[in-house]
């Protein structure tokens, strides 16, 4: 779009300030309203503001595996649809994982065009995971599926509103076919009055400014970020480098699966080339579509630039990214893609960091700890719905037992914080509440001791988590608690430090019955009995800098409050402590640390 008049930086705030509000208001509205348990309780959702020319111009502080590959399937849905066919109050959704291309079939896409005095001016787009999506069973994350229609329910674009009418034979085929189906209409339904009611905002920011002082000031915008981000490559090193991180396996076939990235730095263009040709095979289960290969590149990169840089579309036009057809990151129909967003998803955030770590070493992160989350699903034969008759079903994600982030030049990893797909964004219902809903009691909800990637700056710690079911013994049947590791990841592979910087500890998955201790693995499913205890540890992140090099003070803290072990600041850290006091012998400490530096570097000496 040319530009048509010059915007004064006090315009220019203003307008960006609130076109991202606004897209962060969608996002709230629906988080705080919606029945799906991971929206609503996890915030397992993302927002993006497009103009008519499919530019991004406002990305929802959200999950990062919602936002960043949205133009993928921005284009996808208009292209299924059909730019010609689009008109006010419309109202699109889908989840085809090869036309909407954004992942698996429990995150579904909305999409509504703004139009203002006639002319379309924006598109809004949200993504949330649906409270169920169909599928051999709830929650998405079992392995083994047949193809991707064992998966769910597959929707290709559709208007289920059309110029504000319900096209109610359309829909009723799609709720149909759904778990909770009235829960879903109800979430449905709010994205679309959201939507609305954000719709009114903006179209009031337009008229107080005009339609063309707006949109000058998003050409303004992304001129602006395209040159801040551009300014920064322009820094880097020339070459192409390289870097290959694998999941556990894909829930079939017992092997690693391998993602493999040829960065290539165009310093003088201020371009990134991201070429992932070389990674496996298309696999089952964790296979990864282009939209969702985009959303974890761009935040991957995004943690490894200076705070504070825009996310629109000036930040996207400085990649390119490459697949090749057929493999795990370009997976063709029927691929079953459930598990792709937290499994290869987080490797490929990991490829990137571990890559530009290369170019910029104090600038990225160390990789975070694999994704553990494993889902309970069930029937609950003692409680019958009064509105139906029927046996109450339940689904919870509960995201208690995820991991912890890298550390950062300068900074810890932040304990608790998830893994990297979901990018510091999650949040978690209390425990009470997952009691309540669901036939199981939390044993323990703990940090790990040395858990955590030693360094100069640690990792975040992994946790160590356990629910006993507590069923009615009376009433179960064999098939009425179930339990999914499908998004859980790291068994094999523990997270990476950087320049001196330690991993974190591996994932380990158990369920403990009648006193014997079964191995539940990674990318599995099992059905549960009363009085089984299913036991979750998730590994730290890693470790930036030397651990000879933290700070004595900060070694006592953690040692005092159990994140290290005393051995572990005596034999990795290099600090003596008392035992019971906890009070530093500090001649003892300098000897000691001289003695670890000359043995890791006899050259020291």
């Amino acid at each position: 779009m040319k530009k048509t008049k010059k915007i004064d930086h006090l315009t220019l705030a203003v307008v960006e300030a609130r076109l991202n509000a606004l897209n962060q208001e969608l996002g709230a509205r629906l988080f705080r309203q919606c029945f799906s348990v991971p929206t609503s309780h996890i915030r397992d959702l993302g927002t993006v503001l497009f103009d008519k020319d499919e530019r991004t111009l406002a990305i929802g502080n959200f999950m990062p595996v919602h936002t960043g590959g949205s133009h993928v399937s921005l284009k996808g849905m208009l292209d299924w649809i059909g730019r010609e066919n689009i008109r006010p109050d419309d109202f699109i959704i889908g989840n085809d994982p090869f036309i909407v291309r954004f992942g698996h079939v429990a995150d579904w896409s909305f999409l509504r065009p703004i139009f203002f005095k006639g002319e379309l001016v924006f598109y809004h787009f949200a993504r949330t995971h649906q409270y169920d999506s169909g599928g051999s069973y709830p929650g998405c994350y079992f392995p083994r599926s047949y193809d991707c229609h064992g998966e769910g329910l597959i929707i290709p674009p559709v208007k289920i509103i059309e110029k504000g009418k319900i096209d109610e034979k359309a829909y009723s085929i799609i709720l149909k076919n759904l778990r909770g189906s009235t829960m879903v209409r109800a979430d449905n339904m709010l994205v679309y009055e959201s939507m609305k009611k954000v719709e009114q905002r903006i179209i009031g920011l337009l008229k107080e400014y005009g339609k063309e002082t707006v949109m000058a000031a998003c050409d303004e915008l992304i001129d602006r970020a395209r040159k801040a981000i551009k300014k920064v490559i322009s820094k880097w090193p020339a070459g192409t480098y390289y870097a290959e991180r694998a999941a556990d396996w894909d829930g079939t076939t017992d092997r690693p699966v391998w993602v493999r990235l040829a960065m290539t730095v165009k310093p003088k263009e201020g371009k990134l080339i991201f070429d992932f040709s070389e990674s496996d095979p298309q696999a089952d289960f964790i296979n990864v579509p282009l939209g969702q290969v985009w959303s974890s590149v761009s935040s991957g990169l995004l943690w490894c630039l200076p705070p504070g840089l825009p996310r629109n579309q000036g930040f996207f036009d400085c990649m390119e990214i490459i697949t090749k057809e057929g493999t795990v990151l370009a997976p063709v129909y029927p691929a079953t893609c459930a598990s792709q967003a937290v499994t290869l998803g987080q490797e490929i955030q990991e490829c990137v960091m571990l890559a530009i770590a290369q170019v910029a070493p104090k600038e990225a992160p160390a990789t975070w700890g694999r994704h553990v989350n494993p889902l309970y699903a069930g029937k609950r034969r003692d409680k019958i719905d009064p509105r139906t008759g029927s046996i109450m079903e339940y689904t919870a994600h509960t995201f208690h037992a995820v991991a912890s982030s890298g550390a950062a030049w300068g900074y810890d990893g932040v304990d608790g914080s998830g893994s990297s797909p979901l990018g510091g964004a999650m949040i978690r219902a209390p425990i009470e509440v997952e009691e309540w809903m669901i036939p199981y009691r939390w044993l323990k909800y703990e940090f790990l001791t040395d858990s955590a990637g030693a360094g100069k700056w640690r990792g975040g710690l992994g946790t160590h988590v356990e629910s006993l079911n507590v069923y009615n013994p009376e009433v179960w049947q064999p098939l009425d608690c179930l339990t999914m590791s499908g998004n859980a990841d790291g068994e094999r592979f523990e997270s990476v430090g950087l320049l001196g910087g330690k991993g974190g500890t591996r994932t380990k998955l158990e369920i403990q019955r009648k006193g014997k201790r079964i191995p539940y693995r990674t990318f599995d499913l099992q059905y549960l009995e009363p009085g089984d205890i299913l036991i979750s540890y998730s590994g730290g992140g890693g470790g930036v800098g030397d651990p000879l090099e933290r700070e004595i003070e900060k070694v006592r803290w953690d040692a005092l409050n159990e994140y290290i072990s005393i051995e572990a600041a005596r034999d990795i850290y290099g600090v003596v402590l008392n035992p019971e006091t906890f009070e530093v012998d500090c001649e003892a400490t300098e000897e000691l640390r001289k003695k670890l530096k000359e043995k890791k570097d006899p050259s020291s000496n």
